[in-house]
């Protein structure tokens, strides 16, 4: 049995350049009452689709929270999926261009601006990355 039911995404940022999503693990629970439908949700990792302007290409990045005995391949799928599908670009190859990283960020509560929390998130593999 899958360790979620299905995944949402949820967009913390968007500029011109970058987009970055929460990955959002989904499960299915049959507890449930007329004030809590008995599902629970997980922040499983992080998408970000980067346009780097000086090579005009798109870059997708999918950054899954490290956790012991999770299977990774549902994420990754459903998020490539959805990558494709948020992508602007009309080059088939930026849709399907992506680097699948492991990370140990993970947090609950983020207060504005979320440009620390994106930074902490990308480290080197967008140094160039500045949010307003």
């Amino acid at each position: 049995m899958a360790e979620f039911e299905n995944y949402s995404f949820s967009r913390l940022y968007r500029d011109e350049n970058i987009e970055f999503f929460f990955i959002v693990g989904v499960n299915d629970s049959d507890d449930f009452d007329e004030y809590w439908d008995g599902r629970l949700t997980e922040v499983v990792g992080y998408a970000v689709i980067y346009l780097d302007y000086k090579t005009e290409k798109q870059k997708n990045f999918i950054f899954l929270i490290d956790k012991t005995n999770r299977e990774y391949d549902n994420i990754v799928r459903y998020t490539k999926r959805f990558i494709q599908q948020m992508s602007l670009s009309e080059e088939i190859s930026d849709r399907e261009n992506f680097k699948i990283l492991k990370t140990e960020v993970k947090k609950r509560v983020l207060e504005y601006p979320y440009n620390a929390f994106i930074k902490m998130v990308v480290k080197s593999e967008i140094p160039e990355y500045d949010a307003k």
